[in-house]
């Protein structure tokens, strides 16, 4: 399970969420087909799982790449609605809708090696021109209403302008420059994982970035290449099936 509860008390009990954010469609195909959902999440299985801890404050740990907007945002109401206090902690990056879970939490925490990219929404889209132009209105629509979120989340003084070209710009925050912007507590550093998953294919990832990912000895980078490898040739094959179902999806 990409989603799993753990330290559970009476009160609490800590969430994590990791891995690319799919919709229910291609999660149950997923499910159904493959050996396990490790690196898959969707709104069905954290629904599931917030509904058995009714009443506990939740501390919840991001680590995703993004993916559906849909799917992510309907994630990020589950949260919002949860009727006990949510602490978001950024485990590794949140990047692209993830993002949108991060800030519906009631409090949100990077430790200050951690990163968040926010950028514009996009589509795999077809048809004529008109249909495109449509497809760009929507894509327009839905900016505006992750923007919104964003400055709901934003310190006092920070523009809507601001937020915009950030978006646009598909940018790349340490957690020192997301706590300049955005309501985030800063935590002591700990260690980041070796593997960048789909992340080292986005287009703008910054320099400090990529010197974390290519980090270690050269053992441990070829013992560790070689696991990505074997990942990515099973994340293809979930894409095969997944992209069959969320044709014309947006992430």
């Amino acid at each position: 399970m990409a989603i799993e509860i753990r330290n559970e008390t009476d009160k609490s009990a800590d969430l994590y969420l990791s891995g690319s954010i799919i919709d229910d469609d291609a999660g149950g195909l997923i499910d159904e087909w493959c050996d396990n959902s490790t690196g898959y999440q969707w709104p069905e299985k954290i629904r599931s799982q917030l509904e058995s801890l009714k009443g506990k404050a939740l501390t919840i740990y991001i680590n995703s790449d993004g993916g559906s907007v849909p799917a992510g945002v309907a994630m990020a109401n589950m949260i919002e609605r949860h009727n006990a206090p949510t602490t978001a902690i950024v485990d590794g990056w949140c990047c692209s809708i993830a993002t949108q879970i991060f800030f519906a939490a009631d409090r949100r925490q990077m430790p200050v090696n951690a990163y968040l990219m926010i950028h514009k929404p996009a589509v795999y889209a077809g048809g004529n021109a008109d249909d495109l132009r449509r497809s760009a209105d929507v894509l327009d629509t839905i900016q505006r209403g992750l923007e919104e979120t964003y400055q709901k989340a934003a310190l006092k003084g920070v523009t809507a302008e601001l937020l915009h070209k950030l978006v646009n710009d598909e940018t790349w925050l340490t957690a020192r420059e997301a706590a300049e912007i955005f309501n985030v507590e800063l935590l002591e550093a700990s260690q980041m994982t070796a593997c960048a998953g789909s992340a080292k294919f986005m287009q703008h990832i910054p320099e400090c970035v990529r010197r974390v990912m290519e980090k270690g000895t050269p053992a441990a980078l070829a013992a560790e290449e070689e696991r990505c490898q074997k990942a990515a040739v099973e994340m293809r094959q979930r894409a095969e099936i997944a992209l069959a179902l969320a044709k014309g999806a947006m992430i």
